[in-house]
């Protein structure tokens, strides 16, 4: 105990010791830098001991603690931005000093950077960009306790310089192309054809956080409705133009994720050059310019104004795209934000603008610009949390019938050129040759003819081929918004002419809310009765996969069930996009052509039919959802946000001479990764179980091609019916890198090629109940032409493809190889395969 004493003793001697002689050696210098006319303190002045490698920077205020081994007298270089260096004597102990730095009357307003001297990642640009992420927090205003404000949004999308021979080509249209405006953007023609003006309610709260956005009034430009949906350009514009924060990690435009300069990790991909300060009215602001380490990265360059206070805030923010990025059909993109100070000096959003050039040259392109103006900033309102139900953007049911209010409530009056556009519009619409042309497009572009009421179609559907009906001809058709807005037919007739049979399909749909069918939120009651031939596990539905392409796909089905399938389906809409839809279908399939329904109990018997009455729920949410539409069918665009589905299917046994008692639950989700400079990647995961006896054709069939939803997964290399099971998983990961290792590589990256790679999976069981190698109450899996048998029980390992691919050749094709990874043993399978594919990306 003594020993163990005597050391701690020992030991606490020589720590005092150190300490006190590090104290002894070291003495601390405080002091106050200010401007020498106002007196106010200088942000980021660099205080230096001359002569020694010691040194520190002042905070917000202008105050520094400099700590030193030196002895006094000491010399003090002082040095800011906008000011002359000082050199100041420092020859006895004060507890505080105060230093004076005298304007820089030659401040140049701006300075060219040069590149020739390496890059410092350690210099005052970026310790002053480390502020400003540091503050991003407390900047941000959704931070507020509450606050509300008005918003205008005026999105343009027309042509730039279009050709003089358009006015004497194109006879009556001649008019159109003569409101040209030719202010806006020095040295160019601006031809306006789409104009949407918006005035909006928003309403935020910090504590729980939450945001709404009403759309109060909307004026646009609406062209005919039969040919064109304009609810999909709104929504195509939107999309492509979405609101910029400069304070979010990343800025998505053109369906690109842009990494901000002032995100958490740009430091790593930004080069920062402090140019001058800005004296305003509301204070001094720093100026700096940033441009990527990569310019091939979907990177920005621009300019920043950051103020001088304590907050370190974004006042004003210029950025544009680089031209060496790997971008398609983009000549420009500028985007300009402008921030003011409220009376607490947080900087609030005042207007922001964004300005796109798309095409690919200055002769033949078209450009889009969305204007963004936040007035009236109430930061201490009273409002009800009710406000924030439903959506987080919401356009109001009479938006449109009000456009009134934006005409008189505008806070920026519209250009002659501008306010003649909504007049132009109006004349093309009741022109002959704009309409004949509409009509022309809309064939080709969608597959429809429209005979007003009805249109005819889809073109790809008149005629395919199959091993049953041989040559099948198809008309079909459905209504359109002149029949019915609220009332909504589809169906088809079609003949084969092998088997000679005649075929059918009709729905009609009718609203039980008295809007459109098509509208969000929807609400109702469907009806569909069809008559046709179905290969197993499909679902009826106009387009039930037997399109002229399909027909000649590889993997096309061989064998058909002859099937009459019936619904009657309700669907309704919540706020949120949270939608709950119940069916009750009944199916009655009959094997026709070489498909047999074999007992496996009694290889004598054949079963004549299998029939089946289900009672179907399917939930669906998809939080923030925007989609296209054309009648019922909703493509959704993908943005980060998830897509969840849970269906449930209880079969009816004895009820409408169904055969089948048995219980299914299935579900997935869906979601797009955005991955910064690594591009984004899709995922979908799903799953589901059967309970009950059933036949093959009942249970969960892989291969089936479901056209209508993009969030099921397909196989490619997988034969017709070739795994069934019961309990399931599948699993699909397409990732692209949008250029990343190619943009690296010289010379390739001048050919803007990027990367594609992506696996998918389906792993099955098969329940004994359900194997007919084990049970005597299903049927046996059918054979192909050479008496193979087709159907497939996996083992304990999954299935897996995987691709790899080559897109944005010559900004049109697409390049994949597709190879099977396993069960390669299987008979007639491919082991791989090549693809060419048109896309159109930005």
């Amino acid at each position: 105990m003594r020993e163990f004493s005597l050391l701690k003793i020992i030991v606490c001697l020589l720590t005092l010791n150190m300490v006190f002689g590090v104290s002894l050696a070291q003495q601390k210098i405080t002091g106050h830098i200010v401007d020498k006319e106002s007196g106010n303190g200088i942000a980021l002045a660099s205080i230096k001991v001359v002569g020694t490698s010691q040194g520190t920077s002042c905070d917000s205020s202008g105050r520094f603690t400099l700590q030193t081994q030196h002895d006094s007298p000491l010399t003090l270089l002082v040095s800011a931005i906008g000011y002359r260096d000082a050199q100041v004597n420092y020859s006895a102990v004060k507890e505080d000093i105060k230093i004076a730095l005298t304007r820089n009357e030659q401040l140049i307003d701006a300075v060219e950077i040069s590149h020739r001297k390496k890059y410092n990642n350690r210099n005052p640009a970026v310790d002053l960009i480390h502020q400003v992420i540091k503050h991003k927090r407390i900047n941000r205003l959704e931070n507020q306790p509450r606050l509300t404000f008005q918003q205008y949004d005026k999105l343009q999308f027309g042509l730039v310089n279009p050709s003089e021979k358009y006015q004497s080509r194109l006879g009556s249209l001649e008019f159109f192309f003569k409101n040209v405006d030719t202010t806006t953007s020095p040295g160019d023609r601006l031809l306006t054809i789409f104009l949407q003006e918006q005035l909006s309610d928003v309403y935020s709260k910090n504590d729980p956080k939450a945001f709404k956005k009403r759309v109060k009034s909307i004026k646009q430009t609406d062209f005919d409705a039969r040919y064109v949906n304009n609810h999909n350009i709104q929504s195509y514009l939107q999309y492509l133009f979405q609101d910029v924060e400069i304070y979010d990690e990343n800025i998505f435009l053109i369906n690109k994720l842009f990494l901000s300069p002032i995100a958490n990790n740009a430091p790593v991909f930004y080069k920062y050059y402090i140019v001058d300060t800005v004296k305003t009215d509301n204070g001094s602001y720093i100026r700096l310019n940033f441009e990527p380490r990569n310019k091939t990265d979907l990177l920005l360059s621009g300019t920043l104004q950051i103020t001088m206070d304590n907050r370190f805030a974004v006042r004003q923010a210029t950025l544009r795209a680089n031209k060496e990025a790997n971008l398609n059909w983009i000549n420009e993109i500028q985007i300009a934000l402008s921030y003011a100070p409220n009376a607490e000096q947080y900087m609030f959003l005042e207007r922001s603008d964004v300005d796109i050039v798309f095409g690919t040259n200055k002769r033949d392109a078209v450009y889009g610009r969305k204007t963004t103006l936040n007035y009236d900033y109430n930061f201490a309102p009273t409002f009800s949390d009710e406000v924030f139900a439903g959506a987080p953007t919401e356009i109001l049911v009479n938006a449109k019938s009000n456009e009134g209010i934006v005409k008189q409530q505008r806070p920026i009056a519209l250009s002659p050129v501008e306010d003649k556009v909504y007049v132009n519009i109006d004349s093309l619409n009741s022109n002959r040759t704009f309409n004949t042309m509409l009509a022309i497009g809309y064939l080709v572009g969608q597959g429809f003819y429209n005979a007003g009421p009805v249109e005819f179609g889809p073109v790809e559907y008149v005629y395919s081929q199959n091993n049953i009906e041989g040559n099948r001809i198809r008309i079909g058709g459905r209504t359109t918004g002149v029949f019915s807005e609220r009332l909504f037919l589809e169906g088809y007739l079609a003949y084969g002419m092998q088997d000679k049979q005649v075929k059918y399909f009709i729905r009609p749909t009718l609203a039980l809310n008295g809007k459109s069918v098509a509208s969000y939120p929807a609400h109702f009651l469907q009806v569909a009765i069809q008559h046709d031939i179905f290969d197993p596990g499909r679902n009826l539905g106009f387009k039930k996969g037997d399109s002229f392409f399909q027909s000649i796909r590889s993997n096309r089905p061989t064998k058909w069930m002859d099937t009459y399938a019936y619904q009657l389906k309700h669907l309704i809409e919540f706020g949120n996009h949270i939608s709950l839809q119940t069916s009750l279908l009944h199916h009655r399939r009959r094997a026709v052509g070489d498909l047999s329904f074999i007992s496996s109990g009694d290889p004598t018997l054949n079963l004549p039919n299998i029939n089946t009455n289900e009672l179907e729920l399917i939930f669906r949410w998809a939080p923030k959802e925007k989609f296209y539409y054309r009648n019922l069918v909703r493509s959704t665009i993908v943005e980060k946000y998830p897509v969840f589905n849970l269906q449930y299917n209880r079969g009816l046994k004895g009820f409408w001479n169904g055969d089948y008692a048995f219980d299914a639950l299935r579900a997935f989700v869906s979601k797009r990764f955005f991955l910064k400079q690594l591009g984004f990647a899709d995922m979908t995961v799903a799953g589901g179980k059967i309970w009950g006896t059933l036949p093959y054709p009942l249970l969960e069939l892989p291969d089936v091609f479901r056209e209508e939803d993009r969030h099921i997964i397909d196989f490619s290399m997988m034969r017709s019916m070739e795994f069934v099971a019961d309990e399931y998983v599948r699993f699909s990961l397409e990732h692209q890198l949008e250029g990343f290792i190619f943009n690296k590589i010289p010379l390739i990256k001048k050919l803007n090629l990027r990367e594609i790679w992506g696996v998918k999976m389906f792993y099955g069981r098969l329940t004994d109940a359900n194997n007919p190698y084990l049970s005597d109450a299903v049927i046996r899996f059918d054979r192909d032409r050479e008496g193979q048998v087709m159907t497939h029980v996996m083992d304990r390992s999954p299935y897996w493809e995987g691709k790899v691919g080559i897109d944005n050749i010559l900004r049109v094709l697409r390049v994949e190889y597709v190879r099977r990874l396993n069960y390669l043993g299987l008979p007639n399978v491919d082991k791989d395969s090549y693809r060419l594919s048109l896309h159109l990306n930005f």
